[in-house]
């Protein structure tokens, strides 16, 4: 287990975005480094510090008296030793930066600088604004993650994914950036309705379940309805409203077509093509394929093994080519959930036959020799 997976977590964590099974995580790792396990407890204490927004004399002198009583209650502790070089980030930049810190009482005084800045007005701060007023996700690795809203919505997201919203997410507006896939269980209000941007659709949503597939590497957008009512828009077409029901799925991509303006230079443009239909279970299983990866299940149903290729490479962490444009075209219909990559290519080929090798996480699909 990577040391910089300990700093992810103590991230979420503090963030309030680490999901149950995230914290028992965090929790084992931190009896593991007993020099993380301080670092926590601190931090702790200076996340929990009555500060206030500093906007005169009184405010400032209350903000640092705080900070100070947790200095000095840490110093007043047996001595504790300088945090390993390998307790850090794995980032070259963060740990010259880092090295002028070598104490935990260090950091301390260091965090307690950033928060009195960054709490006076007309102290210089980043002029990226979204740095400080919104809250992002990223799902590496094949790892999925769990994010409570604080309207009382939840989202799951895949690997591979990353999910930003406002940190006043509810009060006045409810909006949601996705790139990758998640799966939405949406806390129903009139008043405020909530918006997922998700490559070139937006989708309105009022209170309801639905899964959305965005991933910046596929050509198309995908959202399926599970229970309540969805309006999807294109942004190519906004005024153009789709109201899908539940047990519905809408794919939106792209379709080259050819303009014959004239005979010989025929011209090409992009269409944006819209299907809608219903969400069939797997005859196999009656799995969902379009939110089996919730349950942790690598679910198709009739699915070109182009396709389910793009899946078994963010599911597996792999990279997968074809030598032959025959095989992508050949459809497959089953689940995985506990088999290796090795195991899943080898189910693949009782269907039907086909050679592969791997090298290292490079995997080459050809025909049966």
């Amino acid at each position: 287990m990577s040391v910089s997976r300990i700093w992810e977590l103590l991230a979420r964590k503090y963030n309030h975005e680490i999901s149950d099974d995230e914290l028992r995580e965090l929790e084992l790792l931190l009896q593991q480094q007993q020099d993380a396990f301080q670092l926590n407890e601190l931090m702790a204490e200076l996340h929990d510090l009555p500060l206030k927004k500093i906007t005169s004399a009184a405010d400032e002198i209350k903000s640092l008296e705080a900070i100070q009583l947790a200095l000095q209650k840490n110093t007043e502790r047996e001595e504790v030793q300088p945090l390993q070089d390998d307790l850090l980030p794995d980032n070259k930049e963060k740990k010259r930066w880092f090295k002028k810190w070598t104490m935990v009482g260090g950091i301390a005084a260091m965090i307690a600088v950033a928060i009195v800045w960054w709490l006076t007005p007309g102290a210089e701060k980043p002029n990226n604004q979204a740095v400080s007023s919104v809250n992002e996700v990223v799902t590496n690795g094949g790892s999925k993650s769990t994010v409570h809203l604080p309207d009382g919505s939840s989202v799951i997201i895949n690997t591979g994914s990353k999910l930003t919203y406002n940190k006043d997410f509810g009060v006045e507006t409810r909006e949601i950036f996705l790139k990758g896939e998640a799966f939405f269980e949406i806390a129903k209000n009139e008043q405020v309705p909530l918006v997922v941007h998700a490559g070139n659709v937006d989708i309105k949503v009022k209170g309801t379940i639905f899964n959305v597939k965005a991933y910046a590497e596929d050509s198309t957008v995908e959202a399926s309805l599970i229970e309540g009512a969805i309006e999807v828009f294109s942004q190519k077409d906004p005024e153009r409203k789709i109201l899908m029901r539940p047990n519905e799925k809408i794919i939106i991509g792209k379709s080259a077509t050819i303009s014959s303006q004239e005979k010989d230079t025929p011209s090409y443009r992009e269409e944006e093509m819209i299907s809608l239909g219903k969400i069939k279970p797997n005859p196999v299983d009656s799995s969902i394929a379009e939110i089996a990866w919730i349950e942790n299940k690598l679910a198709f149903y009739k699915e070109p093994f182009s396709s389910l290729a793009k899946k078994m490479e963010r599911w597996y962490n792999v990279s997968i080519d074809f030598r032959d444009s025959k095989m992508e075209g050949v459809t497959f219909t089953g689940s995985f959930e506990k088999e290796d990559i090795v195991e899943a290519l080898n189910a693949l080929r009782q269907s039907t036959p086909f050679h592969y090798t791997i090298e290292n996480r490079n995997i080459i699909i050809s025909r049966q020799k």
